[in-house]
């Protein structure tokens, strides 16, 4: 079963870089009158994204299809990603809790609405926590490696 996947994840992988290629040296050959037809045809742009919501949309369905026949073929990993899965809704939920929700001066020149500020900051929040907890791993996996010397 990892044998078929490890050829469909290649045989995909090829397809989208071929597929890749040939739309940069179509643009490439054409240059900036191919940019320049494009923002003058608007169809040829709304072509363009489609095929490129297509193609995020397949890699995503991939992704997450591939992962949970990972995650599903073993007990061991069901457990350790319930547990990963509880982590981050921990930390998401101290995020949110700790973002503020008081717009800036600079949000409200921006138009921003108070929801999108507070998810913002729940953003960053995470950024920091994440940053911070892989910091004191790293820490904590020093000491513990010297102390087990």
């Amino acid at each position: 079963m990892e044998k078929l996947l490890n050829r469909i994840t290649t045989i995909a992988a090829f397809a989208i870089a071929i597929i890749a290629s040939v739309f940069v040296l179509v643009a490439a050959m054409h240059g900036k009158s191919y940019l320049q037809a494009g923002v003058e045809n608007q169809h040829s742009l709304d072509i363009a994204f489609y095929i490129t919501y297509f193609m995020v949309f397949l890699i995503a369905i991939a992704l997450i299809g591939f992962t949970i026949m990972q995650i599903a073929s073993d007990k061991n990993r069901i457990k350790s990603t319930l547990i990963l899965l509880g982590i981050v809704a921990v930390v998401t939920i101290i995020a949110y809790f700790t973002a503020s929700s008081n717009l800036s001066e600079v949000a409200i020149r921006v138009g921003t609405t108070t929801g999108m500020y507070k998810w913002s900051g729940t953003l960053l929040n995470i950024a920091y926590i994440m940053f911070f907890g892989v910091f004191a791993a790293l820490i904590g996996s020093v000491i513990y490696t010297k102390i087990k010397k």
